[in-house]
């Protein structure tokens, strides 16, 4: 299956604005499953390609919340043998302070002494997915590989500290640190409700391209649109 042909064609990549990533560098392209979340068929087709090189070896499934909830809980079905013992899925909220926990009632006792595969939308600089593992093993479990749908930062195993990575698709995107950014300085408007342009926004309310919503409904952002 072609991965970015089926999210493109679905507008769940973008490659005309300016967005904020996780590094804090900026640029114009930026890959947002949400837009495809909605097609259950080609989620359950995507899931099954990240559970492919992991069957009969992940015991339980964990994800980031909010976007890996999905992606969990259908890798997990994908997993399932018929038959067979069904396959668990969990997942790490947020903290206040920015990190991921594993906190949720139940979900702890679910991850002791089993073997984890860690499920991922987009990996970028692999922080949120290394988060994931390290707390997977915090309670118990054995990281046995982690499975994304697209690498755009070019993450290898070895820096994530597990057995295998696998993903669906690798991109490269263009991206510049924020003090040398063409699109800044063109003054191009910043995409807010996706990516890290909101916090970039609450460090620099200033910046003169302004700011603009891409997915909030009838969501307003300060400053220039588009």
């Amino acid at each position: 299956m072609d991965v970015l042909r089926q999210l493109a064609e679905r507008g769940a990549i973008s490659t005309d604005r300016h967005f904020v990533y996780a590094s804090g560098r900026h640029g114009a392209a930026y890959i947002n499953l949400d837009h495809a979340l909605p097609d259950t068929t080609l989620m359950a087709r995507l899931c099954r390609e990240l559970a492919a090189p992991f069957q009969g070896q992940a015991e339980i499934v964990a994800a980031p919340a909010v976007g890996g909830i999905v992606l969990a809980v259908l890798t997990a079905q994908a997993l399932t043998s018929d038959g067979g013992a069904a396959i668990p899925a969990v997942w790490a909220d947020k903290t206040g302070g920015g990190g991921l926990a594993v906190e949720r009632a139940g979900f702890a006792d679910l991850l002791r002494g089993r073997a984890a595969l860690v499920v991922e939308d987009l990996i970028t600089t692999g922080g949120s997915v290394a988060a994931v593992c390290r707390e997977v093993e915090r309670h118990g479990a054995r990281v046995v590989g982690v499975s994304a749908v697209c690498n755009r930062g070019g993450a290898t195993a070895g820096e994530l500290r597990v057995p295998r990575l696998h993903s669906l698709a690798e991109v490269e995107l263009a991206a510049f640190p924020a003090d040398a950014c063409p699109l800044c300085a063109e003054e191009i408007p910043i995409v807010a409700d996706v990516g890290h342009g909101g916090e970039f926004q609450a460090l620099r309310p200033d910046y003169p391209g302004g700011f603009v919503p891409l997915i909030s409904v009838g969501g307003e952002c300060p400053g220039r649109g588009v």
